[in-house]
């Protein structure tokens, strides 16, 4: 696993905003309203993110399910498999 990528990725995750999530969701064109946007990004706040810590991206996901929605959770998935292959 590249450190230096991995770094870069956890700094861009935990720092994303809400309008930056959104404009990643149009590029990768993955439906996502600037609701589900704002939930997504309060959850990721919750806790500092470390993408190649699979028990908590898993924790993570399914938090997304329980407090946004399942399809959001599967967003949210696909965009971070877009990133996968930098780690």
């Amino acid at each position: 696993m590249n450190v230096i990528m991995q770094q870069l990725v956890n700094n861009k995750v935990n720092s994303l905003t809400p309008s930056e999530l959104l404009q990643l969701a149009k590029q990768y064109q993955i439906p996502l309203t600037s609701e589900q946007a704002d939930k997504v990004i309060a959850v990721l706040r919750s806790e500092d993110i470390d993408v190649a810590n699979q028990a908590q991206v898993s924790r993570m996901i399914h938090r997304l399910q329980t407090e946004v929605d399942s399809h959001v959770s599967g967003v949210i998935q696909q965009l971070l498999q877009q990133f996968s292959h930098y780690l």
